[in-house]
């Protein structure tokens, strides 16, 4: 595989574009290593749900070292089977963008949006939210 062109505008955005029979609608969230767009899966007979797709950044879409540890992600994530964890239900390659991983899309706000709204009104979040939380993820762990 060959690198792309690189993007002298900064990471690329997929939104509006298509993977496979995912519609690629809005970029959720961006990392060190990937970004996570919500997609629109599409079958036939109108079938469509929402779902996640994390996607390698560009820089590293065709860096071996990064496509390894990407596809181990999907592999364990593939194996895991717990109401605490999102489900990873596909992974493809795009073609030209690289891999990505299809998990469900959970509606909702995640924890760096909780705390951010809490410190923006000079609170902190109950303690029984807090252990909640905690102890949810541990399960999940």
């Amino acid at each position: 595989m060959s690198a792309p062109a690189e993007n002298p505008e900064g990471p690329r955005n997929l939104a509006g574009r298509r993977l496979g029979r995912y519609e690629v609608i809005t970029q959720l969230a961006s990392g060190g290593m990937a970004a996570v767009y919500i997609a629109r899966a599409q079958g036939v007979a109108g079938f469509e749900r929402l779902v996640a797709i994390k996607v390698l950044h560009a820089h590293l879409a065709y860096e071996e070292e990064f496509i390894s540890m990407f596809l181990d992600e999907a592999r364990l994530a593939a194996r895991i089977r717990h109401p605490n964890v999102v489900p990873t239900t596909d992974i493809n390659d795009t073609g030209g963008d690289g891999y990505y991983l299809v998990m469900d899309y959970i509606e909702g706000d995640h924890l760096g949006g909780l705390l951010g709204r809490s410190a923006k009104q000079g609170k902190r979040l109950p303690a029984p939210i807090v252990s909640r939380i905690l102890l949810d993820a541990l399960a999940g762990l």
